[in-house]
């Protein structure tokens, strides 16, 4: 990041919050992390849960292999896509994917919700960074700093979710993925809403 000096620290304080695009990423991180930690928390028990045959070891090897290795996978290809496709419409695809997943996940048990779950690693793994990049986006320096500081106090949302999905799916670990289907969901609107912001851009321009 840029080195600022800060002359007037409360003009700085408020000129931050009037972007509602930085806004909306904090937002947008919290729910992404949230996710994130809440799916690794209770992949174990959900696989076991889901299909008796596999024991926690089995369970842990698919997480270590399969969904780490996706994950691997999908930020070395994302970032290599980002080349070709804007950083907001593969976002806007990685949350409807990831979405998709989490309702098979939640609904349809069985091998093909395990598929779901571990593909969700995939869709998930440029979440982060490409939140980051485009909360940031259009500040000037003298609020970079204090806008990446935010963004990164943002993932106490990794310490909410497996909570509520702790107490959702006490009885069925298949309902507490609810908790980051919507995180996902919350994700793809701020997709919408980027996808909306640079259209009224246009129009102000133009006008």
């Amino acid at each position: 990041m840029p080195e600022i000096v800060i002359k007037d620290e409360e003009n700085v304080k408020r000129g931050l919050w009037k972007h509602a695009g930085f806004i909306f990423g904090v937002v947008a991180l919290f729910f992404y992390v949230a996710a994130q930690t809440g799916i690794n928390s209770f992949f174990i028990n959900y696989v076991t849960e889901n299909i008796p045959a596999f024991s926690p070891r089995t369970a842990a090897l698919i997480l270590s292999f399969g969904g780490m290795g996706l994950f691997m996978i999908g930020r070395m290809g994302g970032s290599w896509i980002m080349k070709y496709i804007k950083a907001e419409k593969i976002l806007m695809m990685c949350a409807i994917g990831a979405s998709t997943c989490m309702m098979v996940v939640t609904f349809i048990p069985g091998k093909l919700a395990l598929m779901a779950l571990l593909l969700c690693y995939l869709f998930e793994s440029i979440m982060f960074p490409t939140i980051f990049a485009l909360a940031i986006r259009g500040l000037d320096s003298t609020n970079t700093k204090r806008a990446s500081s935010f963004l990164i106090m943002s993932i106490v949302g990794g310490a909410i979710a497996p909570v509520l999905m702790g107490i959702i799916g006490e009885t069925n670990m298949a309902i507490g993925f609810l908790i980051p289907l919507f995180c996902f969901l919350v994700i793809f609107t701020y997709t919408i809403w980027l996808h909306y912001e640079k259209i009224w851009q246009r129009y102000s321009v133009k006008i």
